[in-house]
């Protein structure tokens, strides 16, 4: 092949790349201006079935109606746009309970089995709104869908149809969540933390590796009952120091005999992490009988367990607050500029660094 040929045929492949890529441009250009006037036609529809349940004219009989006439994809996306920001939790049940057996909106949930991700996204969603107790093994399967954003939309669900069975499969999931989906999962769970508590105490009693551990010591934190913080107590004592330092963290809301001991031994622990960490439980806990490893952590090496220990010894009434006043005069020049530093902050301050 001749030089000029190589050039023309470079020429031309970069030609069709432009084309393509303008191509490209004007159909999502046409297809966003196709959305924006599907939406404002949709707006237009449903704004006077809206002020008439809002205004409860009707029990959301005209608007259940008037969602039939657009496009299912559109209808999904105003219904939760509507469900999210404009009508109360009553309201939200009985349009759900009107729509939810309307052709678009089985259309819609059927996509939980597509394998392009964003279709069983909209399903996931979808379900938020309009889940029902049936629905169970459906979400149930989004949740453990391979897709992050899909598992974190179906976690919405929880709220409307949270079997025991399906709390138990979230539960036991957990450890394979990514960290975002995982706390969020945590907190939905907080809404049925009586099955929950039962699930979480009986897999912190059975053997598992510290990373699954670790994930329902989170769940136990998060729902923060009484018998899930007695399940947390015995890994304060564990081989696995992140396992440790997380149990230490949950700690702080155990307010039990057996819960302030654990962390008053964890102040004298090997790791920084794991004393910096039961240095925030034995302020939360009250724990005075701990101020005397205080003084002592206030001449840590580490800057985060000093920190750690003089906010704690503010918040433990005048007998902290009298022995922080003598760290700054300690002749341990961290110890001291730290005292100083956290006896200048106002009450305020140190409540929010407290609860960081």
């Amino acid at each position: 092949m001749t030089r000029f040929a190589a050039l023309l045929v470079v020429v031309s492949l970069q030609l069709v790349f432009v084309v393509l890529t303008l191509a490209l441009l004007f159909a999502t250009r046409h297809r966003r201006q196709r959305g924006r006037e599907h939406g404002d036609s949709a707006k237009e529809l449903l704004s006077g079935p809206l002020e008439r349940l809002m205004l409860a004219q009707d029990g959301g009989e005209s608007l259940a109606r008037a969602l039939e006439l657009l496009r299912p994809d559109v209808a999904a996306r105003e219904l939760l746009a509507i469900g999210g920001t404009r009508l109360s939790a009553d309201q939200r049940r009985a349009l759900a309970t009107l729509v939810r057996a309307a052709p678009w909106v089985k259309q819609i949930i059927a996509q939980a089995g597509s394998r392009r991700w964003w279709k069983r996204l909209e399903a996931a969603r979808l379900l938020a709104v309009v889940c029902e107790e049936s629905d169970g093994p459906l979400v149930a399967r989004l949740l453990l869908d391979s897709h992050p954003a899909v598992t974190s939309a179906a976690t919405a669900a929880l709220a409307s149809c949270a079997s025991p069975a399906l709390v138990t499969v979230v539960v036991t999931g957990l450890p394979s969540r990514s960290p975002a989906v995982r706390l969020q999962q945590c907190i939905a769970l907080r809404r049925h933390s009586a099955s929950a508590t039962t699930v979480v105490v009986r897999r912190l009693a059975m053997p598992a590796p510290p990373a699954s551990l670790r994930a329902w010591v989170q769940l136990a934190e998060v729902l923060g009952t009484p018998a899930a913080l007695a399940a947390v107590v015995p890994f304060a004592s564990h081989a696995d120091v992140d396992l440790r330092t997380s149990a230490a963290r949950a700690l702080r809301f155990c307010f039990s005999v057996e819960g302030a001991e654990a962390v008053t031994r964890l102040l004298r622990d090997e790791d920084w992490r794991v004393r910096a960490a039961a240095a925030r439980a034995v302020g939360a806990l009250n724990v005075r009988e701990a101020i005397p490893t205080l003084i002592d952590a206030m001449h840590d090496e580490a800057w985060w367990v000093r920190f750690r220990a003089g906010l704690a010894l503010a918040d433990l009434f005048q007998e902290g607050r009298f022995a922080l006043a003598n760290v700054r005069a300690s002749p341990d020049p961290f110890a001291a500029d730290m005292a100083t530093l956290v006896s200048g902050l106002s009450d305020g301050s140190r409540l929010e660094l407290t609860s960081a």
